[in-house]
């Protein structure tokens, strides 16, 4: 089984060991020869800022940028598998104690916070975050 992910990119700033490389993100479809048909394919151009740990990269050059799949699995747990749980936790007691319409606020308002404190640790998070450049070819 493969325990990286990679997405091939080209390196569009680089400062200082901060180099940020651009890539694509295609849907599932995005390469479906009858994509003009349907609003199903979609690509979205996004930028990733990795450390280049001494090696030299030129701007315009084409890498693989890579990083584990525990690390992914982890930062999706963060992103949406958390969120659900406190979701569904401060949900259903909420309904019971203020009624439907409290409760939805309730929930939007503890995603709120978990959302802040998620931000306020973002730098600790950031330096748990290892991204991989690699020279394409």
């Amino acid at each position: 089984m493969n325990d990286h992910i990679s997405h091939d990119g080209i390196i569009s700033k680089i400062e200082g060991r901060q180099v940020t490389v651009l890539f694509v993100q295609k849907s599932a479809c995005a390469d479906c020869h009858a994509k003009m048909l349907c609003t199903g394919g979609d690509a979205k151009q996004r930028s990733i800022v990795a450390d280049s740990y001494g090696m030299e990269y030129h701007v315009g050059e084409e890498v693989s940028v890579e990083v584990t799949t525990q690390l992914a699995w982890t930062a999706m747990l963060y992103a949406f598998g958390l969120p659900t749980i406190l979701a569904l936790v401060v949900l259903f007691p909420s309904i019971s104690f203020c009624g439907e319409m409290f409760a939805c606020l309730i929930v939007l308002c503890a995603l709120l916070v978990y959302y802040v404190v998620l931000y306020l640790f973002r730098e600790k998070l950031d330096r748990k975050v290892v991204f991989v450049l690699h020279r394409k070819g």
